[in-house]
């Protein structure tokens, strides 16, 4: 069971490779391979599902958030053959088969299946990472690393994280945190071209902020 970018552990992007080897492996050894796509499914990655990037299929695929489009929902997806042990007793939910739940959901997927809606994900994708690069050459000693895929992106800091997050909301920027130094960096599917300029602006002012207080830091 694996992420194929995780999340909080800090935007680790799993390259094809290595996904296509956790396949090869799994398939060898008769193992289902279970992909976590709660943060990368349902069209962040550019793609309907992150996995797509790497030309493979699980056996088992989790999605929530997204797929609800705010709205409080998560489904298992499993080929026919996984799906074999989910015998009725065997599975089961408590809210499971909610039809409010599932008819946003259906809703959902109306807008990110019309032609070209991926597409433009990825269109949007690049201009944010632009964005983010630019940053990095702004702020050298502050922004270590971008990284991402899709809609799911995240710059290593040398800075608490949470300074960076903090600076932002002040700037009216939601952004939030993650492992390894990171700070994840995740607009809408829907954000059009010119927020993406100004989401990049007002991050632009945050790390400034950061920058000041670590140099003032540093001379005391």
């Amino acid at each position: 069971m694996v992420e194929p970018v995780q999340g909080e552990g800090g935007v680790h992007v799993g390259s094809a490779d290595y996904l296509k080897g956790l396949r090869a492996l799994c398939d060898e050894a008769g193992i289902l391979l279970v992909l976590d796509e709660v943060q990368t499914g349902v069209g962040r990655s550019g793609k309907l599902f992150s996995h797509e990037w790497a030309g493979i299929a699980p056996d088992i695929v989790a999605v929530a958030k997204g797929i609800g489009g705010g709205f409080p929902l998560g489904a298992v997806l499993a080929t026919e053959a996984a799906a074999a042990g989910l015998t009725p007793g065997t599975h089961g939910s408590t809210f499971g088969g909610n039809p409010l739940a599932t008819a946003v959901g259906d809703a959902v997927l109306d807008v990110i299946l019309e032609p070209g809606f991926l597409e433009g994900v990825q269109q949007k994708a690049l201009r944010l990472r632009q964005g983010l690069a630019r940053l990095q050459d702004q702020f050298p000693d502050l922004v270590v690393e971008v990284r991402g895929q899709g809609l799911l992106a995240g710059i290593k800091v040398d800075a608490a994280p949470a300074d960076v997050v903090t600076a932002a909301r002040a700037e009216r920027l939601l952004v939030v945190g993650a492992g390894d130094n990171v700070v994840r960096v995740l607009p809408p599917l829907i954000v059009a071209d010119h927020e993406i300029s100004e989401g990049i602006e007002r991050l632009s002012r945050a790390l400034a902020h950061v920058a000041k207080s670590h140099v003032s830091q540093s001379k005391t």
